[in-house]
């Protein structure tokens, strides 16, 4: 998109998280958010109304009755139906929140949209586009990393739809995957075996309509011989943690999405983050698809869809109690 227009930009599902990426567009120069779809039709003409765009209850009609230029997924998990090809189809630039599936099958289906597509893609892993990352990276560059230790240990959310494993693939899926992710992304190389635990059934027999793992823990290990542990769960009411700790030699780097802590043999320092994680990945996608450079965004659906898979071996190792090869 070689153009000084400002990017036109439209929304399927704008409830929740949509409206962080809202108020970023909305502010910014170069972007114009031009048409909303939503399936609650009310939810739709309010957040049109609010941004001077145009509503829709169906993201077809949306996308065949405007010129838009890229186009934001903002849906729960399970509700990722033909959205993703339907932008496809159309060779737009396309931004999906996490996570993005339930299962291996429909995040494999899109990936191989995108790649035929050869579109602009990227998905919103903002553990990534936060600038305590980028020096996170910096420390461990070069030094190889044996272990980590992942939490994201807390309370049980409010919305029905996350306790069910068919609507949200899981804790490790819907929240944890930041984990997952981070790991990947500072480590390096490829997940080579999955192989997780969970328990079901303890603690939270009175929430209605639960039937997901009330606590898992999952242990990945890499093509570089990293083992990496993943304690994930909501049976904390009075919370517990979320971040991950990197085992080097001469150092401990702790990520926990605010700070990084870092210990080394000389004492302890803390660096807070300062950006706003949302804003620099929505600002980076925007310049991908001004320039056409996909290289500019934090994650594409390519490299999302790799910590996805790591999701769902370990959703498959629960199920039959055996380690999950990954080629």
């Amino acid at each position: 998109m070689a153009t000084s227009e400002p990017v036109k930009v439209g929304f399927i599902g704008v409830g929740g998280i949509a409206g962080v990426h809202l108020k970023y567009l909305s502010n910014a120069s170069d972007a114009k958010i031009a048409a909303v779809c939503d399936v609650n039709a009310a939810q739709a003409d309010k957040i049109a109304t609010q941004y001077s765009a145009k509503a829709y209850s169906s993201a077809e009609k949306m996308l065949d009755s405007e010129k838009l230029d890229a186009v934001y997924v903002c849906v729960p998990p399970f509700a990722h139906t033909n959205q993703e090809l339907l932008v496809c189809e159309r060779k737009l630039a396309l931004f999906v929140e996490k996570p993005i599936a339930t299962t291996l099958e429909k995040g494999q289906e899109i990936t191989n949209a995108v790649a035929k597509a050869k579109n602009v893609t990227a998905v919103g892993y903002n553990w990534r586009s936060a600038e305590i990352t980028k020096r996170a990276k910096e420390l461990i560059a070069g030094k190889p990393v044996s272990a980590a230790y992942g939490y994201w240990v807390g309370n049980m959310p409010g919305v029905m739809w996350w306790r069910q494993q068919a609507t949200s693939g899981g804790q490790l899926n819907e929240q944890a995957t930041h984990v997952v992710d981070i790991a990947r992304h500072l480590i390096g190389g490829k997940v080579v075996s999955v192989f997780a635990q969970g328990a079901k059934g303890i603690y939270n027999k009175k929430h209605e309509k639960h039937d997901i793992h009330e606590n898992v823990i999952a242990l990945l290990t890499f093509d570089s011989g990293a083992v990496v542990s993943v304690a994930t769960g909501h049976t904390c009411a009075q919370g517990f943690r979320v971040g991950i700790d990197f085992i080097l030699e001469d150092l401990t780097v702790t990520h926990n999405n605010n700070e990084l802590r870092v210990k080394h043999p000389k004492g302890e320092e803390i660096i807070r983050n300062g950006n706003d994680q949302y804003g620099e990945e929505d600002r980076a996608f925007l310049e991908a698809v001004k320039s056409g450079d996909p290289s500019k965004v934090y994650c594409t659906y390519a490299d999302a869809f790799e910590t996805h898979r790591i999701c769902m071996a370990a959703n498959a190792s629960m199920e039959t109690g055996r380690v999950v090869k990954l080629d």
